[in-house]
């Protein structure tokens, strides 16, 4: 069996490509004929050198990054040197021995790359890190209103809804992505299986994928920030954010809450929020993104994370990452954390975009006693709950189921 993996991006800028890239080592270390397809470079070192793999990259910009915003419209569309290099690729494969696994491809790859492998006849792979499968704007939120959206995707009350962060001509040029994404690409029509990454992203997205039970939940490989470490958080003073700061990821109420509180807060991470952030605690340290020395720092002397995000998430990964480590997490009621948060047993809960709903819960963790409890307890949940040995097989199961299934 032959394996080529899908990822926009050869180097790890989020929870997205760390899965990808750190998937297709995992497979070639353990025998597997690895091809990792990518758009925009640089090639992370630790890609290089490793037997069986083999890795691509095109060397272009991503939608977002491309100075030449002409050519970043119509790569987000419909990316024609994509589809054209990934064809000369698969005439190299055998469509019965070979899966294609696509992590990503709405931030520079496009769904030209899907189209052609489709045509051609092989069997795909979609994994749901977003909602991107349905929804315009990939997440089912409203940036507008500052909400969860509830309209069906791509029905008439979405499409003239004007939900975008940036304006309404950027969700109508989303919702022609989308479109394209749908008749020509045949996502997720002729998309032969789904992995999703929770129950909770299962159950939005259900309503937009055909077939149940071509769908599969496998949690993403988790490890922890630090190996196997387990930290006494009970030692420790810090609340600890870690990711983009963003409208949809709410961290100003984590700034305005631990302000009110007067508990030290640190945000790792950047993003258009910083200023607010500032504005609403000047005590609040922001660090930027970090290298995992500098993050490993921080994260020993964390006494808990607190995710507020506004929107679904898919699954939340920092908290198993931190979880993994010994230390709980306060993550709001709509969102794909709650999936592995047992309220006051190894987290908390707080009702989501609820500021006092917020204090309350960080207030519980300030007594030593039971954070110290969701702390040991939340460490001994990763433990019996531990994926990561399984997290290769289960992918090769459904590989193999897969590559069995007639042609659609």
């Amino acid at each position: 069996m032959k394996i080529i993996i899908l990822s926009d991006f050869a180097f790890i800028n989020g929870g997205n490509a760390q899965v990808a890239l750190n998937t297709a080592v995992d497979l070639a270390q353990k025998g597997y004929n690895i091809t990792l397809f990518t758009a925009v470079g640089p090639i992370a070192d630790f890609l290089k050198n490793i037997s069986n793999l083999r890795v691509i990259c095109l060397n272009q910009y991503d939608i977002l990054s491309d100075p030449n915003r002409v050519r970043a419209i119509i790569n987000g569309l419909w990316n024609f040197k994509a589809r054209r290099e990934f064809k000369i690729l698969l005439k190299n494969f055998d469509i019965k021995d070979t899966i294609i696994h696509i992590h990503s491809c709405s931030k520079a790859l496009s769904s030209s790359c899907i189209q052609i492998a489709n045509k051609m006849g092989f069997k795909t792979i979609y994994h749901l890190h977003d909602y991107g499968i349905a929804c315009p704007n990939m997440g089912f939120y409203n940036y507008k209103k500052d909400c969860i959206c509830k309209k069906k995707a791509m029905s008439i009350q979405c499409l003239i809804s004007d939900c975008d962060s940036r304006n309404y001509f950027h969700k109508i040029w989303r919702c022609i992505r989308q479109f394209i994404q749908i008749k020509i690409a045949k996502m997720p029509s002729q998309i032969s299986a789904f992995i999703a990454v929770s129950n909770f992203s299962m159950n939005i997205l259900r309503l937009y994928l055909k077939d149940e039970k071509n769908v599969y939940i496998i949690e993403n490989k988790i490890n922890g920030i630090l190996d196997d470490k387990k930290i006494d958080v009970s030692k420790n003073k810090n609340i600890i954010f870690i990711g983009r700061l963003s409208p949809e990821k709410n961290p100003v109420i984590l700034a305005k809450s631990t302000k009110m509180m007067d508990i030290p807060v640190i945000f790792i991470g950047s993003g258009q929020c910083e200023r607010e952030i500032q504005e609403a605690n000047k005590k609040a340290v922001i660090t930027g993104w970090l290298d995992k020395t500098k993050m490993r720092e921080y994260i020993e002397k964390a006494r808990v994370l607190v995710l507020t995000s506004s929107w679904y998430e898919t699954q939340g990964m920092v908290v198993a990452e931190v979880g993994k480590n010994g230390i709980p997490s306060i993550v709001p009621s709509n969102n794909a954390a709650t999936d592995f948060v047992i309220h006051e047993y190894n987290g908390l809960i707080f009702k989501n975009k609820d500021i006092n709903s917020l204090k309350y819960m960080i207030n519980k963790i300030l007594d030593d006693n039971f954070v110290k409890y969701l702390g040991n307890n939340v460490f001994n949940y990763y433990k019996q709950n531990e994926n990561n040995v399984d997290y290769i097989k289960k992918l090769i199961t459904i590989y193999e189921i897969v590559l069995k299934k007639d042609n659609i």
